[in-house]
C-alpha cells in the first residue's frame, strides 16, 4: 500500500502578520483545542507529524487578508518552503463582474488554483444571484475552479450549483467537507444532482466540525462513494482545525482504514488530488 499522500484542504496562519477576524476576533469560535489550533505551524513539521508521506498540500484561503488577498499569497510563497503546493484563494462570487474581474487579475500567482468564497448558513442564497454565473464563467475562462463551501441539504441551492456545472462544462467545482451534512436525507438528495456532473469532486474533510458519530460518518462516506466513485473523492485533513478532536496523523489513518483496497486508498489519497489541483 502506498504511503505517498496529497493533501487538498490545508491551512496555515500567520497570526502576528495576518488579520484572520474570524479566529482572533471578539468572536472566535468555541472549539476545544483553539490554542493548540493557533499555533504557527511550518511545513517541515507538517511533513514530520506524519508517518505517511507528504507529497504536496493545497493551501486554502484562511482570512488572512480578505480586502487584498494577494497578501496570503505572497505570505505562503516565503512560507512553504519543503512542500510543492497550490493555493486557493478568496473573492467575493456574487460581486459586480466587473469587480470580480479585477479580484481575479489583482491575485494573479504562479501557485493560485482557484477561488473559495463561504457561502454556509443563510449566506448560500448569495449564489443565487445572477452575478454568479458569469463569475464563474471568468474562473473557467481563467482556467481556475471553485470551491464550493455550504451546506448540501439546501437543495434549493444545491440545484442552482448543478445548474451551474452543467452551462460551464469545463469549469471544475470542488465541494469542501463534504457538503457539511446534517439533515441527511436533504443531503443525499443534492449529493445525487451534483454527481450526476463529471466536473464536480468532493472532498471528505471537517467532520470535526459537525455532530455525527462513527457510524454516520461512515454512512456518509459510503454514499459519496455510491455517487461520486473512485474518481471524484478527495481525503483531506482540515489541518489544523482537525485538532479539534484529533492529530493530522489520525486524521490520515483514519481516512486509511475506510478503505477497501490499496487502488482505493491510492486514488483519494493521493492521485485525485493530484488530477485535480495538478500538484
Amino acid at each position: 500500500m502506498s504511503l505517498k499522500i496529497i493533501d487538498p484542504h490545508v491551512h496555515f496562519f500567520n497570526l502576528a502578520e495576518g488579520q484572520y477576524t474570524w479566529l482572533q476576533g471578539e468572536n472566535p469560535p468555541a472549539w476545544p483545542n483553539l490554542e493548540l489550533i493557533k499555533q504557527p505551524v511550518s511545513d517541515e513539521q507538517l511533513i514530520k507529524s506524519t508517518d505517511f508521506e507528504l507529497a504536496g498540500i493545497v493551501h486554502i484561503e484562511a482570512g488572512f487578508d480578505n480586502q487584498s488577498p494577494i497578501n496570503e499569497l505572497n505570505w505562503l510563497s516565503s512560507h512553504l518552503k519543503k512542500l510543492p503546493f497550490k493555493a486557493i484563494s478568496y473573492a467575493q462570487l456574487d460581486c459586480a463582474p466587473a469587480q470580480f474581474q479585477k479580484a481575479i487579475n489583482d491575485l494573479t500567482h504562479p501557485h493560485l488554483i482557484g477561488i473559495r468564497d463561504i457561502t454556509e448558513g443563510a449566506d448560500a442564497q448569495r449564489l443565487l444571484t445572477p452575478a454568479c454565473f458569469n463569475n464563474l464563467q471568468t474562473l473557467c475562462q481563467q482556467g481556475l475552479h471553485y470551491e464550493a463551501q455550504f451546506e448540501l441539504e439546501n437543495t434549493a441551492v444545491a440545484a442552482q450549483l448543478t445548474n451551474y456545472a452543467k452551462a460551464l462544462p469545463q469549469l471544475k467545482i470542488i465541494i469542501n467537507h463534504g457538503g457539511l451534512p446534517n439533515n441527511i436525507k436533504n443531503w443525499q438528495q443534492s449529493i445525487r444532482m451534483l454527481s450526476s456532473h463529471n466536473n464536480i469532486a468532493i472532498k471528505f474533510s471537517g467532520f470535526e466540525l459537525l455532530a455525527l458519530n462513527l457510524q454516520q460518518q461512515q454512512y456518509c462516506f459510503d454514499t459519496l462513494f455510491s455517487y461520486f466513485g473512485e474518481q471524484r473523492i478527495m481525503f483531506a485533513s482540515n489541518f489544523p482545525v482537525c485538532q479539534i478532536n484529533a492529530s493530522y496523523n489520525n486524521v490520515w489513518h483514519s481516512h486509511q482504514a475506510l478503505c477497501k483496497t490499496d487502488k482505493m486508498w491510492h486514488n483519494l489519497s493521493y492521485a485525485n488530488a493530484k488530477y485535480f489541483y495538478n500538484i
